[in-house]
């Protein structure tokens, strides 16, 4: 087992662990929408309103940083507080995974800018080291001295669980003795103008999802806390890349392999995490995916998060985080099932008086991707 020795986040509730446990203990929290635009009315995007760097990053650093990576930055300097002011670990021995949807798009958006309207030679030399999505976790392992290995992954919805997976296996594989693990997407009106346009995003009279912003990170060692990374599982299902699977195979056989590798059955699952966002068409597939898999077992669910807290590559990542926090006793969530589980039986976790011990997080991206990951406490 890969332990999770400490969790680090900001999002839409609040910056660090704290507001996010009290948002989950709140029945009717949503986080305020509104991301501006230059040319309309704000989009429906979770923006982290309150986030400050303030007292955490040097001003320095902060002013050199573009957004993704002071919020990674962030979420990660909570994680390593709590694990003390020295690390147990050689820091050479220490490495970053990031997933991303979206970083360095305001960066590169502002180059461009400048190279279309006035000239290449106006381009500021400033938002070059940012405008590449890599650039957040470069930039965590520069800020604090980092050695081990440095990974960015780009898998859309996926790509926070992608990290974490991949952060696991250099853990478990001596690859690494520590990884900070994670995501993180930044609010960018661009890029959520895009969604908008193309009706993906939700807007009053049609269904859709909501674009998030934030980072969640957690820091993987051998050593780690009483939740651990147990088994994982990858598949696919190829379909246009803008589009869900509509066939559940992939989906059911990566929780398959994941649930393998941890030596479980299903019926051993006490907690799901949904990875519903608003889509119809991925609620449908989770739907299909967790009947088979589940047969007459009804596992609690935590739902909401991408819905309340936003969807990104950082959001896959959250429910990683949130599963962990539930498994160990720190938070009871009050949010309830999603209706399209709950219309199966599915209960919510405050529904359910057996505290969980074992978690099934998943994530799918638009085009086929399929992750799984089952955590369980020690």
């Amino acid at each position: 087992m890969v332990g999770i020795s400490a969790l680090g986040v900001v999002s839409g509730a609040g910056m660090g662990l704290d507001a996010l446990k009290k948002a989950l203990e709140h029945p009717d929290f949503h986080a305020p929408l509104g991301l501006a635009r230059p040319d309309g009315p704000p989009l429906p995007v979770v923006t982290c309103a309150g986030f400050d760097t303030k007292g955490i990053l040097p001003p320095l650093v902060a002013r050199r940083l573009d957004r993704p990576s002071r919020l990674l930055a962030v979420a990660a300097k909570e994680a390593l507080a709590n694990v003390g002011a020295e690390l147990p670990w050689p820091r050479e021995q220490v490495g970053v995974c990031a997933g991303t949807w979206n970083a360095g798009t305001d960066a590169l958006v502002e180059i461009l800018k400048a190279v279309f309207t006035v000239g290449p030679e106006e381009a500021p030399p400033m938002h070059f080291p940012n405008s590449v999505a890599n650039a957040a976790a470069s930039q965590l392992g520069i800020l604090e001295k980092l050695g081990g290995p440095n990974l960015t992954f780009f898998e859309k919805q996926a790509s926070g669980l992608r990290a974490i997976l991949e952060a696991s296996r250099l853990v478990a594989t001596g690859r690494a003795q520590a990884m900070l693990a994670g995501g993180v997407d930044e609010a960018q009106w661009l890029n959520a103008e895009c969604f908008d346009r193309l009706k993906a995003l939700r807007q009053p009279g049609r269904e859709g999802f909501l674009l998030g912003e934030g980072a969640a990170v957690l820091l993987l060692s051998r050593d780690g806390g009483p939740v651990g990374i147990v088994g994982s599982g990858a598949a696919a299902s190829p379909i246009l890349p803008h589009c869900y699977p509509e066939d559940p195979h992939g989906l059911i056989g990566a929780c398959q392999k994941a649930l393998a590798q941890a030596g479980l059955a299903p019926p051993q699952v006490d907690l799901v995490v949904s990875l519903a966002n608003g889509s119809p068409a991925l609620s449908q597939l989770e739907e299909s995916a967790l009947l088979a898999l589940f047969g007459s077992h009804r596992p609690a669910v935590l739902g909401g998060l991408a819905e309340r807290l936003g969807e990104g590559g950082f959001a896959s990542a959250l429910r990683v985080l949130a599963a962990t926090l539930v498994l160990s006793g720190e938070v009871a969530p009050q949010w309830p099932a999603p209706a399209h589980l709950r219309a199966h039986g599915f209960p919510s976790v405050a529904e359910v008086s057996r505290k969980p011990h074992t978690a099934l997080v998943t994530a799918v991206a638009a085009g086929g991707s399929c992750l799984a990951a089952v955590l369980r406490t020690s």
